[in-house]
């Protein structure tokens, strides 16, 4: 598989009074396209410091970045919404739907953000809303919000699509039915997904696991079995 990612040796320091506290400490790490990659950890373990860096939110205090074979961490900050805007999609706990929007509308605004965007109408279907197209935020159950978050991000087609603990607010149900949403839209479109959770059950479900602590990588295992959301066992 084609490599996507490479960190270097990536530290991301914060000053506390006198001493320097490493979110990220001497992370190197390569990833590759296609694949669904979950990143495992405690609180406090780097996980969503990584995502940040990794999607030009933020940038590393050492170390490079390369996506494709380009410096991130060396970006202007145009450059970077250019990044963001062309190739990234964002999937968070809190679903950040404009709730003055409908269901398609919503969908809609990730659309008008990609210059080679899929079609608005096939994802709602395949997202399983189309009876709910014309509906606002509220009056969705919480596994609704979420896949309209979903087809907000997927529909402009990205080739990267971060998840920050996308069940985290869900019953098992809920959270297994957008767990295998996310499985079929990575079957269908080969779309890059980085899953950052505490459910360690959903490593299952992965290609590459990475497993983190203290702010740096602990484990890195790629499953050579690879079971269904539907199948995983929930913690």
């Amino acid at each position: 598989m084609k490599n996507l990612y490479k960190l270097d040796h990536i530290y991301k320091t914060y000053k506390n009074y006198d001493t320097d506290y490493h979110a990220l400490e001497d992370v190197s790490l390569e990833l590759s396209e296609g694949e669904i990659i979950v990143v495992l950890g405690p609180s406090g373990s780097g996980k969503s410091t990584m995502l940040n860096l990794l999607s030009g939110i933020d940038s590393p205090s050492k170390g490079h970045i390369l996506f494709e074979d380009i410096r991130v961490d060396q970006m202007k900050a145009s450059e970077l919404t250019e990044y963001r805007a062309n190739n990234l999609g964002f999937i968070f706990q809190s679903y950040n739907l404009i709730p003055s929007l409908t269901v398609k509308e919503n969908i809609e605004l990730g659309k008008e953000l990609s210059t080679a965007p899929l079609s608005v109408k096939d994802l709602i279907k395949q997202v399983g809303l189309e009876s709910h197209a014309s509906k606002y935020p509220y009056q969705l159950s919480g596994g609704q919000m979420q896949r309209v978050a979903i087809a907000r991000a997927l529909v402009k087609n990205p080739k990267v699509l971060f998840c920050d603990e996308p069940t985290g607010a869900l019953d098992e149900e809920t959270g297994k039915k957008v767990l295998e949403l996310l499985q079929d839209m990575n079957g269908k479109y080969h779309t890059t997904m980085i899953i950052v959770t505490h459910n360690p059950s959903i490593a299952d479900m992965a290609h590459t696991v990475i497993r983190m602590n203290s702010g740096k990588i602990v484990e890195i295992k790629h499953n050579k079995t690879i079971k269904k959301a539907s199948e995983l066992r929930w913690a």
